[in-house]
């Protein structure tokens, strides 16, 4: 069974620990090798204690745990771009559990905080155009808006696909 729940600062190892190990599995090719080679684990440690320790007013980070495990989570910051709205900016499931659903449930929950919060603002997220995820967001009714080059942490750019929803209800269903 996998409990969801609001991320607090007890998490952020485990957190940064499954960010880390995600962005090494799935970003090769994306980011910087020696960045991914590296200490990858203490620039997302250093992140997720910062957001996790002291949170925006505008962000909302739920991590999905199954038994003392973390599993996943989804990080999201309401009203972020006047344009685009609210940014989802990251969903990571382990690997072990992934094809469970849990990403969905991830993202429902995403909706759900932002239906609550930031109801008339529409959401979106960046996923590198190789990452296999797309599929999911696109699945879940996310609208393909372009392709953008983003700098990548660890330095470079990247080709990212903006996936935009017109309203945060409809991640919420």
């Amino acid at each position: 069974m996998v409990e969801y729940r609001p991320a607090n600062h007890g998490d952020s190892r485990s957190v940064a620990a499954l960010h880390a190990e995600n962005w090494r599995r799935t970003y090769r090719g994306n980011y910087r090798d020696e960045y991914l080679d590296g200490d990858v684990f203490s620039d997302r440690q250093s992140v997720w204690d910062s957001r996790l320790g002291h949170p925006a007013a505008n962000q909302h980070v739920c991590v999905a745990v199954q038994g003392a495990r973390l599993v996943g989570f989804v990080c999201m910051f309401g009203s972020h771009d006047r344009e685009w709205g609210s940014l989802i900016d990251n969903l990571h499931v382990h690997i072990d559990a992934q094809r469970l659903g849990i990403g969905s449930m991830l993202m429902r929950q995403a909706g759900i905080w932002l239906r609550a919060q930031f109801p008339n603002e529409r959401a979106h997220l960046f996923v590198w155009e190789l990452n296999p995820a797309r599929v999911l967001y696109e699945r879940l009714g996310g609208v393909n808006a372009g392709i953008v080059e983003r700098g990548n942490p660890g330095g470079g750019t990247g080709r990212y696909l903006r996936i935009v929803w017109d309203r945060p209800h409809q991640l919420a269903c």
